[in-house]
């Protein structure tokens, strides 16, 4: 007989594939207007799905009184349960990431390109003979310790158990969302007992941070904000944009955990489909090779440089593009009734969304591959990676020229093929319809000759 752990196993996997068949059998037939499929994800257990230009514009300028976009992360990620008593949290973290922290990039960027150089050293292949790994495995800890290395500084950046809570937290945050949508509405505040491990991780990492958070906030109430030598990172920025009563250690070190859980996976994302994007089609590697060249031979490794590199900007759009990352976008729930120009009401308390992968992947023609005919972090009805609208991810500047900065020393120091010299990239995974590359997938590398 079956064990509770092998059933629930079961009623997940049937779920999993059964919401990604059914969103891509809907989204073909009804492809251009509107359609609805069943959810365990929504109150309703129903989500509206759009597609078609005016439907997503008009989705994108709906007011948030009517059309919500922060209740939709509440459902998804069942923030009462996941988070606890962090689910109603002020959200000051997201200015610092549209302002403080965007600013700082390009003033920071040659220790990054250190922690780059670093990183690389310590998990790619550096010898002269072909060697396969697992490609998203490893590019994980390279963009946390970058990221972190902006966020929180050295040494911290290089603190295994640090980092390693860091790239753990995404995966628990999305398998607890899951996981507690199988219990009854009524248990799931006993469910939360057991799939909540926030606390329990803040405390983790406030072992590192705590001391930190502490005598900054101390010399700041004796010196002022400004006093002489104040580091210019993430939790110097989080103090600054803290409310007074969360100018403390637990409030500031869940903001930098909230940041790294929307930095590190999706940047790895982006770098890993882009890097199999470039290893299955090799013809493109060195015409990029030779922008990135030129570039950093005229502006040197800056954030100028990143963004004067249009066609390997160009490529990386077209490779998250086509690969996706989730089947929806701009989700927003409905407060009041809503009706779209085409007559389409949404009622109040449903949830709509736009069709991302029908857009990626359009029937009608934009699923050819053509790498060097966009910029990334522009947004508009066609590309919604990084959403549409006022709610599109702040973080998407920083996030993109990290990649670039990462890609582009990779590229100019490593050579890079599938197995085999496999023309094709290796199928992707979804879950719960959201995409992400084979986490087993390997990729070849080796020491790049320079003349």
């Amino acid at each position: 007989m079956a064990t509770f752990a092998e059933l629930l196993g079961t009623v997940i996997i049937v779920y999993v594939l059964h919401q990604w068949f059914m969103f891509y059998r809907t989204r073909s037939k009804y492809h251009g207007i509107a359609f609805k499929v069943p959810t365990i994800t929504t109150s309703t257990g129903w989500l509206i799905v759009v597609s078609g230009d005016q439907l997503i514009e008009e989705l994108r300028k709906a007011p948030s009184e009517v059309l919500c976009f922060n209740l939709v992360t509440v459902d998804q990620l069942q923030t009462e349960i996941v988070f606890g008593k962090h689910a109603h949290a002020k959200e000051f973290q997201i200015g610092v990431v549209r302002s403080a922290l965007t600013r700082a990039f390009p003033s920071r960027f040659a220790e990054i390109r250190d922690e780059i150089v670093q990183s690389c050293n310590q998990y790619l292949p550096n010898g002269s003979d072909w060697q396969a790994f697992q490609l998203q495995a490893n590019l994980i800890h390279i963009v946390c310790r970058t990221s972190n290395r902006l966020f929180v500084g050295l040494p911290l950046c290089r603190e295994p158990e640090y980092l390693k809570i860091q790239e753990e937290w995404t995966i628990h945050v999305m398998i607890a969302a899951q996981l507690s949508y199988i219990f009854p509405k009524p248990l799931r505040p006993i469910a939360a007992l057991f799939l909540n491990k926030v606390e329990s991780m803040t405390k983790r990492v406030e072992k590192f941070l705590g001391p930190i958070i502490t005598e900054r906030i101390e010399k700041d109430a004796k010196y002022g904000p400004n006093w002489e030598g104040r580091p210019s990172d993430l939790i110097s920025w989080l103090i600054d944009f803290a409310p007074p009563e969360h100018k403390n250690v637990e409030d500031i070190t869940v903001r930098v955990m909230f940041i790294n859980f929307a930095a590190i996976h999706t940047t790895t994302l982006i770098l890993t489909n882009t890097l199999f994007d470039l290893a299955a089609r090799t013809e493109y590697i060195e015409p990029l090779r030779a922008e990135m060249e030129e570039v950093i031979g005229n502006y040197g490794w800056t954030k100028e440089a990143m963004g004067r590199m249009w066609k390997f900007d160009s490529f990386m759009k077209e490779s998250t593009r086509l690969a996706g990352v989730s089947n929806i976008a701009v989700g927003r729930k409905a407060l009041k009734d809503f009706t779209f120009s085409n007559g389409l009401t949404i009622p109040a308390g449903y949830t709509v969304a736009a069709a991302s992968s029908g857009v990626h992947s359009d029937p009608n023609g934009t699923n050819e591959y053509d790498p060097l005919r966009h910029q990334m972090v522009s947004l508009d009805t066609t590309y919604l990676v990084f959403g549409h609208g006022r709610h599109a991810c702040p973080g998407r500047f920083f996030a993109v020229n990290e990649v670039k900065a990462m890609a582009a020393h990779i590229l100019l120091n490593y050579d890079i093929k599938l197995p085999g010299d496999a023309k094709e990239v290796p199928p992707g995974r979804w879950f719960a319809g959201n995409r992400i590359p084979d986490p087993k997938a390997e990729m070849m590398f080796r020491k790049r000759k320079v003349d």
